[in-house]
C-alpha cells in the first residue's frame, strides 16, 4: 500500500473526527517543545501542506546549508530529467585493429559491473558481469585466431581516476560506504574476502581502476586467456573495434536503489553520466552548473545552490531546505518521471534506511507513514520526504539538524520533531 493509499484510508477512518473535532485539534499545534530540546542544534526546516503548497511551519528554510544524503533527492531529479528512467550504460571491450591482441576494457560509468561468476548474485541485483564479457572475448579470440597479448583499462571518461574530495571522511573506505570516483569500477570498488572471493567485506579499495584491471585479467585467466598478463592503464586508441559489450540495468533501478539504501557510488555515477549527457565534462566541478541548469529548467530558484558532490558527503554542499521541498512538490504532482523518486524512498519502520526508525516505542504510530530520504554526515542529520499526518493531511517536509559533531541523540531529536508534524497535521503552526 502506497503512502497516498494509506492516507486515503486513514482520512476515511478519521471522518468523524473531522466533523466533530476534539478540543486538541481545534486550535493550532506547535513544535515548540521539540525545538527546545538541547539536541536540536542548527535547525533548518520547512513543512508544506502537499495539497495546497501552503507553508505550515518554517525556520531558516532559505539558508543554504549542507544537506547530507538528502542531496540524493536532487541527484535523482537531475538524472531523471537528463538521462531518463530507461537509460542503459553500455560497457565495451575493444581490440586495437593495429594490434588485435591488445584489448581494452573501457569504463563507461557503470559502477555495478560485477566480478561475481554467472551463477552468483551480484552486489547489485541483475548487474552485468565481467564473466559475460570474457565469455564473448574467448569466442572472438578463437574465431579470429587472435591471442591476447596485452590487456589495458581506460577510465578517462570522467576526466580523471580515483577522484576523492578533501572533505570526504576516509572512513568511507574502511567502513565501506564510499570509494574514489572513477568511470571504471567493479562492484563499486568493494572488496571480497581473501579466503572466499564470494564473501563481501565492508571495505572499499583506494584504487578502483587498478582493481578493475586485476579482476578483468582474473576473469580471462579462468578461461585460459591472458595468462601471466598484468592490466595496464592506457587510453583507448582511435584504431579500435568493439569485441564485447554488456549493459547496465535501467536508471530507474539505480535511482530507486540509491534512494532506498543511500548508495553513494550510484549517486556519483548518475551525476557524472548526466553531466556528460548534457555536454559538460563529467567532473566534480561540473556538478554545480549541471544541477543549476536542470533544476532551473523546472522553474526552481537555484541561486544559492552549490554542489560539491552528488552523494551529499561533503560538508561544503549548500542546499536550502526550501529547494528540496520544491523538488518534492514536483514529485507530489507527478511531474515528468519523478514518480521513480517516490517509489525509491525509504519507508518508516518498513524498508530502506528508515526501516528501524518510527518503528516502535513512542513514535510507532507513524510507522509506514513517513516516506523520506535520510541523511547523515559527521556534522549533521537530515530527513526529507512525505508524511501522512494523524488527521490524514499529507505533508511535504525537509529538516536539517546540523552541528559541529553530530550525535545519535540529535537524530532522535529530529525524529521527535518530525513526529510532532505527524501529530499536528493541518493544525501545525509556529
Amino acid at each position: 500500500m502506497s503512502l497516498r493509499t494509506k492516507a486515503i484510508v486513514l482520512a476515511a477512518s478519521l471522518a468523524v473526527t473531522a466533523v466533530f473535532p476534539s478540543a486538541a485539534h481545534a486550535t493550532s499545534c506547535t513544535p515548540s517543545k521539540q525545538l527546545a530540546s538541547s539536541n536540536i542544534a542548527q535547525i533548518h526546516v520547512e513543512v508544506l501542506e502537499a495539497a495546497t503548497g501552503k507553508t505550515l511551519f518554517a525556520k531558516n528554510e532559505n539558508s543554504a546549508e549542507r544537506s547530507a544524503s538528502v542531496m540524493k533527492v536532487l541527484t535523482a531529479a537531475v538524472a531523471l530529467d537528463v538521462l531518463g528512467p530507461d537509460y542503459l550504460v553500455t560497457t565495451n571491450v575493444y581490440s586495437d585493429t593495429q594490434n588485435p591482441g591488445h584489448i581494452y576494457l573501457v569504463g563507461a560509468g557503470d559502477v555495478t559491473l560485477s566480478r561475481m561468476p554467472g551463477n552468483v548474485t551480484s552486489y547489485y541485483a541483475k548487474a552485468p558481469k565481467l564473466d559475460s564479457l570474457t565469455r564473448v572475448i574467448s569466442s572472438w579470440s578463437k574465431q579470429a585466431g587472435v591471442a591476447i597479448t596485452d590487456v589495458y583499462v581506460d577510465s578517462s571518461l570522467f576526466g580523471g581516476n580515483n577522484e576523492w574530495h578533501s572533505t570526504w571522511n576516509r572512513r568511507g573506505l574502511s567502513d565501506g560506504y564510499m570509494a574514489p570516483v572513477s568511470a571504471l569500477q567493479i562492484d563499486a570498488a568493494r572488496l571480497t574476502s581473501s579466503r572466499n572471493k564470494l564473501v563481501w567485506l565492508a571495505r572499499r579499495t583506494d584504487y578502483p581502476v587498478t582493481q578493475a584491471g586485476q579482476l578483468f585479467v582474473e576473469s580471462h585467466n579462468s578461461r585460459g586467456l591472458a595468462s601471466g598478463l598484468i592490466a595496464k592503464e592506457k587510453k583507448l586508441p582511435t584504431s579500435s573495434q568493439v569485441i564485447a559489450s554488456v549493459q547496465s540495468r535501467p536508471m530507474r533501478e539505480w535511482i530507486e536503489n540509491m534512494l532506498r539504501v543511500s548508495d553513494n557510488s550510484l549517486a556519483e555515477a548518475l551525476a557524472r553520466l548526466s553531466s556528460l549527457k548534457l555536454g559538460l565534462d563529467g567532473s566534480m566541478r561540473s556538478l554545480t552548473p549541471l544541477y543549476k541548469q536542470v533544476l532551473a529548467a523546472r522553474g526552481l530558484d537555484v541561486s544559492k545552490l552549490r554542489i560539491v558532490d552528488a552523494s551529499g558527503l561533503s560538508r561544503d554542499n549548500r542546499v536550502p531546505v526550501s529547494l528540496v521541498n520544491e523538488v518534492l512538490a514536483l514529485v507530489n504532482k507527478g511531474v515528468g518521471n519523478y514518480s521513480v523518486i517516490e517509489s525509491g524512498l525509504p519507508v518508516s519502520g518498513e524498508k530502506g534506511s528508515l526501516r528501524t526508525r518510527f518503528a516502535s516505542g513512542n513514535l510507532s504510530a507513524a510507522k509506514g507513514l513517513v516516506l523520506a530520504k535520510t541523511g547523515y554526515i559527521t556534522s549533521g542529520y537530515s530527513l526529507a520526504g512525505f508524511l501522512t499526518a494523524r488527521d490524514g493531511t499529507e505533508l511535504i517536509f525537509t529538516v536539517y539538524n546540523l552541528s559541529e559533531r553530530a550525535r545519535i541523540t540529535q537524530r532522535n531529536a529530529m525524529d521527535n520533531l518530525v513526529y510532532r508534524f505527524y501529530q499536528c497535521g493541518a493544525k501545525l503552526s509556529g
